[in-house]
This record gives C-alpha cells, structure tokens and sequence, in this order.
C-alpha cells in the first residue's frame, strides 16, 4: 500500500522501492557498523544475503508498481518451487508425496484466489520477469541465510537495504525510461509520510522474515510465505471495506491448506553428527 500510495502522489518505477529501502538501510548500518568485527567474519554469507536477497526486495517492490499486483504476487511466489529444486540439489531434500501436493495445492489457491483461471501467468513485460527474478532471488537468498551460521539480525538487515538501494539503483541507470523519472520535491514531500512507514516497518517484516529462514529450508519457507496473500485478503476486507467472495474464500482454504500440509510433516531424526552435538550440550 505504500508504494502504491507514493505511485499515486507521482514517485513512479524504481523510486518507490528505492526510497523504501534507502531509509531503513540509514537507520540499521549504524548498528552494522559498530559491529564490524562480525561483518569481517560473516563477509562470505553477508554478501551473499545483499546479492541475492537485495536483488530479490528490489525486484519485488519494482514489479508490484510496474505490473498488475496479482500478477507480481503469483510470478513472486514461484518461489516454493525454485526452493524445493535448490533443497534437492544442495541440501539433500526428498521430493516426497507431501510437499508435492503443498505446492499443487498452494499454486492452484494463488490462481483462484488472484483470478488467473487456468491461463499460465507467462511474464510479459518488465514486470513480470522482475517478479520472476525476484523469486529465484529470494530462493537463493534464502538458502544461503539457511546455511549460513552466526550472522547477527541487524547485519542481515543491512544486507538487505544496502543490496536492495544498489538493485533499485542499477536499474534506474539501465532502465531510465522504463523504470520512472526522477521524482519532483512536490511528489518526494507528498511521499514522506509514507517512507516513514516503510522505514518503521520495513526492519519489523524483514525481522519476522530472517529469523525462520535460518531455521527452516527454502522450499518450506516459500510455502510458509504464501500466507502474505491471506493477509492480503483481510487487509481488503479490514482497511478497504471488500467483501470476501466465494471463490477468494475457497482459494485462500487451498492456500491454507498448503501451509499446514507443510508443516505437519513428521520431523526428520536428527543426523549422528546432530545427535552428538545435543549430547555434549547437555
């Protein structure tokens, strides 16, 4: 809704995203930069969180001013998908009959729910493959937060901004026309209660967002994330007064119903190595 808002008052393509992130980078690379002496440990992983996830923020923010919401949300949350391909390659996950039918389920409620139909979503303009884009990003990005050890939350969050404002940035060098002229005073100053907010609750999402991405692999927290679209539905209903139809109520069960096929999975027993660590811990 901010975004769109700023879109409104004429801060228009990469701007939103831009001044979106580019505050909340100011208010958490102080915390980062006392910290240093983590930053040089964890430079690897870091990096990797501001490529990959920056890129993905970025896109995403982009892609929901630059095409149609719904299909910025449903190209986004491929993301499942490119999650569950890197959980088999790189982190010796099994396709089993469970998380098969989570993503059949969760993608068919994304297409009720958002009114594709049974038209494939193929990208079509800047976007949609920004969306795309940012999906894999994501996937990636979040593989290597799964992987990574004892990187500290605002660190991460840094990571983000700064990689997201350098994302934003690049592509307004290499898109100008494409992506929106540079924002009038009137607009920026008409825009400033709504970059507050972002500033505010920007930390606060991507906090609620790293955290389980340590703890959990990519396939499941891209199922996890389909919730947002949930949420979305009662932010309508809540804020804007809609009225919630039938078929969005069936897609949202579908989505829900993806959720908790996920994560009533059985748990794996922990691996020798695993079992011995919690040993000595004890």
């Amino acid at each position: 809704m901010p975004l769109r808002v700023m879109e409104e008052h004429g801060v228009e393509g990469a701007w939103p995203a831009l001044l979106g992130y580019l505050f909340p980078a100011l208010v958490t690379l102080p915390v980062t930069l006392i910290g240093w002496r983590h930053v040089i440990q964890s430079w690897a992983s870091l990096l990797g969180v501001l490529v990959f996830c920056g890129t993905a923020f970025a896109f995403y923010g982009i892609a929901i001013v630059m095409t149609e919401v719904n299909r910025a949300i449903l190209l986004f949350y491929l993301t499942p998908l490119w999650g569950t391909l890197i959980g088999l390659a790189f982190l010796g996950e099994r396709l089993t009959l469970r998380r098969a039918l989570a993503l059949l389920i969760g993608f068919a409620g994304l297409l009720v729910v958002l009114d594709i139909g049974l038209k494939l979503p193929w990208p079509r303009n800047i976007g949609d493959w920004m969306a795309v884009l940012s999906g894999v990003s994501w996937a990636v990005g979040s593989t290597v937060i799964y992987r990574a050890e004892k990187l500290r939350i605002p660190d991460q969050l840094t990571a983000f901004f700064v990689g997201a404002v350098i994302v934003c940035l690049l592509s307004l060098v290499l898109f100008p026309t494409q992506l929106g002229a540079v924002p009038t005073s009137g607009s920026l100053q008409a825009s400033i209660p709504m970059i507050i907010i972002l500033t505010i609750g920007m930390p606060i999402v991507l906090v609620l967002t790293i955290y389980p991405a340590g703890m959990l692999p990519p396939g499941r927290v891209g199922i996890l994330l389909m919730t947002e679209v949930l949420f979305g539905l009662a932010s309508a209903i809540l804020v804007l007064g809609e009225v919630l139809s039938l078929r969005e109520g069936l897609g949202a069960m579908m989505i829900l119903s993806a959720a908790v096929l996920e994560v009533s999975a059985p748990s794996k027993p922990p691996t020798a190595s695993a079992a011995e660590s919690q040993e000595q811990s004890r």
